[in-house]
């Protein structure tokens, strides 16, 4: 077995929002595995709440950055890490003390995958467990593991805080897309899962914070138009050029968007049949 020293870089980007910012940061120094560096990117917050925070930690690095979004953040922190893996959290959710001991030790043994993730607890605002926990159910878990493009496509992505990634999947054409505001994680791990083997790991390795804030981007439905033919058009960018790929693709894309802006209006026969026309029309 290899000895687990790998450092791992856990970007952890933040935008005006402090309250759950030390928590998230706590839960990655009480992690059991010890090599890792924290990244946090303040993506232009009106005040220095996140240095000051940072500041209290070892190996806690705070880095400023003009507003770019979501997406901009991550892409700066991978620029700027020096680890071999890569584990993003969200400022808001946070980890189980094991979770890099598990994962790491996966990726460590097991060249054949870029990828390890997991399912996530429920939690509220106070930090409290909801009961409900994201993942796979028990009939669906085998295919979240493996080349799980064609089985995710349009049906599931990672849950944020779970993945943790070989720094070398993150190629030019393969970062997260700087113009998509909401949604970019799927975007991200759609393209990953056509490139990467990946394993999932079927008990909450950590937790997601589900909570009425107008300002999280994931409830903010309208920013989603337009997504899927962002996607289209990325999986383009990334060299695919066989017609019946990009065809399959188009329609599962297609099939989403339609199931997603409930449109009674267009023919279901359209979706398979002129899947880029619609994607087109409807994503404006």
């Amino acid at each position: 077995m290899a000895q687990l020293n790998s450092l791992v870089s856990v970007i952890i980007p933040t935008f005006n929002r402090e309250e759950y910012l030390e928590q998230a940061i706590q839960s990655v120094i009480n992690q059991s595995y010890r090599n890792f560096e924290i990244l946090v990117i303040d993506d232009g917050s009106l005040n220095n709440y996140a240095e000051a925070i940072c500041n209290k930690f070892k190996n806690c690095f705070y880095v400023y950055k003009e507003n770019g979004g979501l997406s901009s953040a991550r892409n700066y922190g991978i620029k700027n890490a020096k680890g071999a893996y890569i584990a993003f959290l969200d400022d808001d959710d946070y980890w189980r003390s094991d979770k890099l001991e598990k994962q790491v030790a996966i990726l460590e043994n097991n060249n054949e995958l870029d990828c390890v993730h997991s399912s996530a607890i429920v939690v509220n605002e106070h930090s409290v467990e909801t009961g409900e926990i994201i993942g796979a159910s028990q009939e669906k878990v085998h295919k979240r593991s493996g080349y799980v493009f064609w089985n995710a496509l349009g049906v599931w992505v990672i849950k944020s805080p779970t993945p943790l990634i070989r720094k070398k999947v993150f190629t030019e054409d393969l970062l997260f897309d700087e113009t998509i505001k909401v949604g970019e994680d799927v975007d991200f791990y759609q393209r990953m899962f056509y490139r990467h083997k990946v394993l999932y790991i079927d008990e909450p390795l950590a937790y997601y914070r589900e909570y009425s804030d107008l300002q999280r981007l994931s409830l903010q439905r309208d920013k989603y138009i337009g997504l899927e033919k962002k996607m289209y058009n990325n999986f383009v960018k990334m060299g695919i050029r066989n017609p019946l790929i990009l065809h399959k693709i188009a329609v599962r894309l297609a099939l989403s968007s339609y199931k997603k802006h409930s449109e009674p209006s267009v023919s279901k026969l359209m979706l398979y049949l002129r899947p880029i026309y619609y994607l087109n029309k409807s994503n404006k």
